[in-house]
């Protein structure tokens, strides 16, 4: 189970209020504030203060929900902490019942000019192409992550924004959002628009 504030941005809009608003009113930080965005716990006095600023209950702004009910997407954004954050990537872990996600979100949005590779050798690979001129262009190629995997856990490795192309899923231990593990140490590699609308297919035998 976990705390859902859906209903207080509900409040929010049909009071015609901004969140800046409801930070004016009860004094609250943009930290506590951007807790209540990702459903993470407040303290009580929060809470009260919300209730008391927008005239509203306890059950007005909040309610208990299960994450069972979730996809991986929006468990992703409401439960999902980053644990760790390098230049090139940030470690979102989160729990759906009891299957166990770990995403690796590239910090670099791609696009039309980014090819991204998953290799033989364990690792993903960002290609970005440079133009040069009407003739030819460049490009650099790099590894964005070669990901740890862990029986228990499904690893995701997301792509922020659009990437002309992903090569080499479903050819090893890289499978795609519509592939299915051969392995439970397999790693699913997608964009944001596949991750939306994924749900992980069981393991093959």
């Amino acid at each position: 189970m976990y705390i859902d504030y859906s209903k207080l941005w509900k409040l929010l809009i049909d009071k015609d209020m901004s969140k800046t608003d409801l930070m004016e009113l009860t004094g609250m930080s943009s930290r506590v504030l951007a807790k209540l965005s990702k459903n993470e716990t407040v303290t009580t006095d929060t809470i009260a203060r919300i209730c008391a600023a927008l005239g509203c209950d306890v059950g007005d702004m909040m309610e208990c929900a299960s994450e069972k009910n979730l996809s991986v997407y929006s468990a992703y954004k409401k439960l999902g902490v980053c644990v760790a954050e390098n230049e090139l990537y940030k470690t979102v872990k989160f729990t759906v019942g009891e299957q166990k996600y770990t995403v690796y979100q590239s910090q670099q949005s791609a696009t039309k000019a980014t090819h991204i590779y998953c290799e033989k050798d364990g690792a993903v690979y960002w290609e970005q192409f440079y133009p040069v001129s009407h003739i030819a262009g460049t490009s650099v190629k790099s590894v964005l992550i070669k990901p740890q995997s862990e029986p228990d856990e499904i690893i995701i490795v997301l792509i922020k924004g659009k990437p002309a192309v992903i090569v080499g899923l479903d050819e090893g231990s890289f499978v795609s959002t519509r592939g299915t593990r051969k392995k439970d140490t397999d790693v699913f590699v997608m964009s944001e628009a596949a991750f939306k609308i994924f749900t992980p297919q069981l393991i093959e035998k």
